[in-house]
Formats: structure tokens, sequence, C-alpha cells
């Protein structure tokens, strides 16, 4: 018996898993990163830089289309960690940039199987928060969560 299609909710979060561990540092990124998990971490599980984490975080709301078609609007979170003795909060903002323009060019390009074509209607990153350095002073760590919003439309039970 075949297994069923994962909801279109762990789609995105597996596309983006895989769009992050694509990032290449060079003309377009500042840096590769050291690992890609689905899963938090604490800060101090962090043994390679930059870390993310990409969770579904809560959120969001449903809207009737149909009897059985709605839209599904949820929120996925990319937590990232940094670490740089010199300058940590320019390696934020570095990593942040590296995570907002990865998944706004898979977004944007229409390929098959890329955030845009699975029916992915609006991409709306809201402003990072950030550690605001307080963990700068305990080994030039940096942490940020970046919430982006997704709405997708389906039928109850595929999103």
């Amino acid at each position: 018996m075949p297994s069923p299609t994962n909801p279109k909710r762990l789609q995105i979060r597996d596309r983006i898993v895989t769009v992050l561990t694509a990032i290449t540092a060079g003309a377009n990124y500042f840096y590769t990163p050291a690992k890609v998990l689905c899963r938090l971490v604490h800060w101090k599980e962090a043994d390679a830089f930059p870390t993310y984490c990409v969770t579904h975080d809560s959120g969001g709301e449903n809207i009737d289309l149909t009897d059985n078609s709605y839209d599904s609007t949820f929120y996925i979170s990319v937590y990232g960690y940094v670490r740089d003795e010199s300058d940590p909060t320019a390696a934020l903002i570095k990593a942040v940039r590296d995570v907002e323009r990865a998944i706004n060019e898979d977004w944007k390009s229409g390929a098959s199987g890329t955030l845009g074509v699975l029916a992915v209607r609006i991409l709306f990153p809201e402003p990072p928060e950030t550690d605001n350095g307080i963990l700068a002073l305990d080994g030039s760590f940096g942490y940020f969560n970046l919430r982006v919003r997704f709405t997708v439309t389906g039928d109850w039970g595929a999103i």
C-alpha cells in the first residue's frame, strides 16, 4: 500500500530545509550553513555555524472558500545561531539576509517543486527577532528567529 502524500505544511517546511541546505557562500550569500535541522536546538548544542532550525510556529488562520476548500495561513520559523568573535551583530544581519534571499529566490523561481509551485499564495517574512546581543557576552554567539507567513489553498485534510 502506498504512503499518503505529506501535508502541504510539511512539504513547505521540507522545501525550506532543502533551500537553506543548498546555500553556498560566494557571490550571492555570505555563509554556507553548517547545519540545517527540522528541530530546535539549544544554542549550547550548536557546535558549527551558522546553524538553522526550521520549524512550524503557532498562529495563523483558516478561511472557508467552499464546502471542502479553504485558505490556510500558517507560520514557519527559521531559528538561526551564528558565531563571530569580532562582530556577532553583523553575522546575524548577514545570516538573516541569506535566509530571506534563499527563500524568496526559490518562491519566485517557478521551477518544479519550489515554494511558489507548492501553492503558496502569500510569502511574507516578519522582521526577525534577535537576542539583542545577549549571547555575544557568552562566546560571541548570536541568535535570530525569522517567522515567514505562508498561505496555501487546498482541501480539508490536505494542508
